[in-house]
């Protein structure tokens, strides 16, 4: 059973993201907006990984999330592009790779996914638009973005190991 669990941890780590999705602990977020976890946990492993794994593995996260939610939007613009960006880096050669670049990343990451999500639901309701409404979507998105961005560091230190040692 240990190595069925070892061999395939990184499946498993890849299921608990539905929960983290629904279970966010209160004490993870900033103006109630929790951090974006499907972009914590895709970082490393498109990192590690590369651009074609990273785009199969957001395409999933993707269908995942919008399985999850009820609305017309979907998640997975963003996953996709976000996965290959970070698969793309690790043919860079970044060797001295640090725990803020991580943040960086993460937080880029965060906002590429939320301004693509943020763009479907304001192009699809132009006309029904407040200003309130798109300053709400703004605060919510930099909200986003900075918890995504704080947590990064502790998070994908954590799975950099994780999968590197797998």
């Amino acid at each position: 059973m240990k190595k069925i669990i070892n061999k395939n941890f990184s499946l498993l780590t890849f299921l608990f993201i539905p929960f983290l999705f629904f279970g966010n602990p209160k004490f993870l977020t900033l103006m109630g907006v929790e951090p974006y976890w499907a972009i914590l946990w895709l970082f490393p492993w498109s990192y590690i990984n590369g651009p074609f794994n990273g785009f199969l593995t957001g395409l999933a996260l993707g269908i995942v999330l919008d399985s999850l939610n009820s609305d017309f939007y979907t998640h997975i613009p963003g996953l996709v592009a976000c996965g290959i960006l970070f698969g793309r880096l690790s043919s860079y050669k970044f060797d001295s790779i640090n725990i803020f670049k991580y943040g960086l990343f993460c937080a880029l990451g965060s906002l590429i996914c939320n301004f693509l999500y943020w763009g479907q639901i304001f192009f699809n309701n132009y006309s029904d638009m407040n200003i309130l409404l798109v300053s709400h979507g703004i605060k919510t998105i930099f909200a986003q973005v900075f918890i995504t961005g704080i947590l990064a560091p502790i998070v994908c230190t954590w799975l950099f190991n994780i999968f590197k040692k797998k």
